[in-house]
């Protein structure tokens, strides 16, 4: 799927994912989504996904 953004924040991929926020954020608290290849953090703390890294995930488990 193509988007506008390849980083999306948690609020734009949970109503893309159908997790909610909490969910998103468990996982990052949980590895399940690594710093720097599923997310990373904007310079003023805000987490933010790489869309494309996150549909690896979804599609074949992959971390990166």
């Amino acid at each position: 799927m193509n988007y506008p953004l390849s980083i999306i924040t948690v609020k734009q991929l949970a109503r893309l994912s159908g997790y909610s926020e909490a969910a998103l954020r468990k996982k990052i608290h949980d590895h399940v989504f690594q710093e720097g290849v599923h997310f990373q953090k904007s310079p003023d703390g805000r987490i933010h996904f790489d869309i494309q890294e996150y549909e690896k995930w979804v599609r074949h488990g992959q971390r990166g």
